[in-house]
């Protein structure tokens, strides 16, 4: 949940990215306090404005996720009938715990020379972030925060051959079976 301010934007970009790192998957942002468009006088105007410029920068930057505008309202809705009628505004008949098909920022898939561990960090680039191996865990730091990311069994006995953030963001791990490359290196 975000109004739309810059910094508050900024926040929750980084926000995003730490629950990226964390392996939390977004399944949409709700935008508050949306002045309306309708009826405004100058005042008003120039906040509708501004925020239609920052909600441009919102669906850029979370885009792929469901963006969901709640207007201003004049009182805080307290109670079940006035949070109810917020959740029809704002879901508008849609279910909002239904799954959204925004993908998991984790996954390990197959490629060629061996595995490819993939975690998406939306809005970092590589100098952000730091990556080490310590025994069965992964440790990525990104910023201030750092998750320690144990091996699934198979996958662990593996060693790391490189890393690269892409410019997508998304920190790319690779791992080669230790035996396969003993034998590659004999046939070739």
């Amino acid at each position: 949940m975000l109004t739309p301010e810059a910094v508050v934007l900024a926040e929750a970009r980084r926000a995003y990215t730490t629950l990226s790192l964390f392996g939390y998957r977004v399944d949409g942002v709700v935008a508050n306090r949306v002045f309306p468009a309708e009826g405004a006088d100058d005042w008003r105007a120039g906040w509708v404005m501004a925020q239609d410029e920052v909600l441009a920068q919102v669906a850029e930057s979370f885009a792929g996720v469901p963006l969901w505008r709640s207007e201003y309202r004049a009182a805080e809705p307290v109670g079940v009938e006035p949070l109810r009628a917020l959740a029809d505004e704002l879901y508008d008949g849609a279910d909002p715990v239904a799954s959204s098909g925004v993908r998991s920022p984790f996954d390990v898939v197959t490629v060629r020379s061996g595995v490819q561990l993939r975690l998406r960090l939306p809005f970092v680039t590589r100098d952000q972030v730091d990556l080490a191996r310590s025994g069965d865990e992964l440790v990525v730091t990104v910023g201030s925060h750092r998750r320690l990311l144990t091996l699934p069994a198979g996958l662990a006995r593996f060693r790391v051959t490189g890393a690269r953030v892409d410019d997508q963001g998304v920190l790319r791990v690779s791992f080669q079976d230790p035996s396969a490359a003993v034998t590659e290196e004999r046939v070739g």
